[in-house]
């Protein structure tokens, strides 16, 4: 713990105690992440996920985890924290402020804006008292490691701190009757046989939702073997000229997570096919007929188009990132193929659903 928490050589001094140690005990470190660690012994594969002083054990059953927990204790004690002790404390601390469960984080009625204000006195007495930079801190937590079902909410609300409404209490009752959830890793039923595993990104982006500056919101999930492995929730950070241009710039942060998505190779995994990136696609409402590609499917809205055309037009692109996209594409590092509102899964991260949808 000294070593943790002293000077500016702290964490660096941990990692190497850790990296040690762990090497020690037969595991190895991944090259394109060095917090990660792996060790296969007689058909079992163990990985590790260090950060900082907390570690994510990933087995094949709870009595591997059991076992391989006793041989870290050994060297430094250990406690277990888990996701829904966390979320029990969290409620217990703010229970206060929860009246009602409902079904969904946000209200996709109401729009919020830094100039968002109590509606009465009374309301406004009731925000000062409670504790809301506390409790935004306190669930992003969560959010950012397996609830990203509240991404954009927590995002929504760590951007209005200074102006507070009961809108912004409203996460807090959905998540007391939901603390329970999180991510599920099982992944597809042939990954362990076969050691392949498909992986997807699925991107959207809403045009100039901000109300206040006008900026983009975007958002994206990836899904390897049917299981979220990575997910953004952000806005953009320069205003944009067109739908168009912002889906590139989500696309182009999809295809930068979809490169560093190659560790699964690393991992022991490989993917089945090139990569393929979907798109919730609303650029233009004509569509563009393609003949012989993409596996018999020739029907594509204009910006899947522009995906695969060897010249894009100068007010049809974000110069850089259009190119760099429509470049790795070429390059069959993965495809770009549209997908049908109804089907989207990212939609989740940019704007408030109701509840038939969310």
């Amino acid at each position: 713990m000294e070593s943790l928490y002293g000077l500016k050589q702290a964490p660096r001094g941990w990692y190497q105690t850790l990296s040690a140690f762990l090497e020690s005990i037969g595991f190895s470190k991944l090259i394109k992440e060095r917090y990660g660690f792996r060790r296969a012994v007689d058909n079992i594969t163990y990985y590790i996920a260090a950060y900082v002083d907390d570690l994510l054990i990933i087995v094949p059953t709870p009595a591997l985890i059991y076992v391989l927990k006793s041989s870290l204790d050994r060297k430094s004690s250990m406690t277990d924290l888990g996701e829904f002790k966390y979320a029990t404390k969290v409620l217990d601390r703010f229970s206060d402020y929860i009246s009602y469960l409902i079904a969904t984080p946000g209200d996709k009625n109401v729009k919020l804006s830094v100039s968002s204000q109590p509606d009465s006195e009374a309301e406004k007495d009731v925000m000062e008292d409670i504790p809301y930079r506390k409790r935004v801190g306190s669930i992003m937590y969560l959010m950012v490691g397996t609830r990203p079902d509240m991404a954009f909410y927590i995002r929504e609300g760590n951007q209005l701190l200074a102006n507070t409404n009961m809108e912004l209490v409203r996460d807090l009752k959905y998540f007391s009757g939901t603390e329970d959830y999180g991510l599920l890793l099982r992944g597809s039923s042939d990954i362990t046989s076969s050691n392949r595993a498909d992986c997807l990104t699925c991107s959207y982006s809403v045009y100039a939702n901000c109300a206040d500056t006008r900026r983009s919101d975007g958002g994206f999930v990836t899904m390897l073997a049917n299981s979220s492995i990575s997910r953004l929730s952000g806005k953009h950070h320069t205003v944009v000229l067109s739908t168009t241009e912002a889906e590139y710039i989500v696309l182009c942060h999809c295809m930068q997570e979809m490169m560093f998505s190659k560790l699964v190779r690393e991992l022991g995994f490989t993917t089945t096919q090139a990569n393929l990136i979907d798109e919730k696609i609303k650029a233009a409402s004509k569509s563009a007929t393609i003949p012989n590609c993409m596996e018999g499917q020739n029907t594509f809205t204009y910006k899947t188009l522009l995906t695969k055309k060897s010249k894009l037009h100068q007010n049809k692109q974000q110069s850089r990132t259009a190119w760099k996209v429509k470049t790795h594409s070429q390059w069959r590092e993965f495809t770009v193929a549209y997908c049908n509102t109804k089907d989207m899964v990212a939609d989740i991260f940019t704007i408030a659903l109701g509840k038939s949808r969310f």
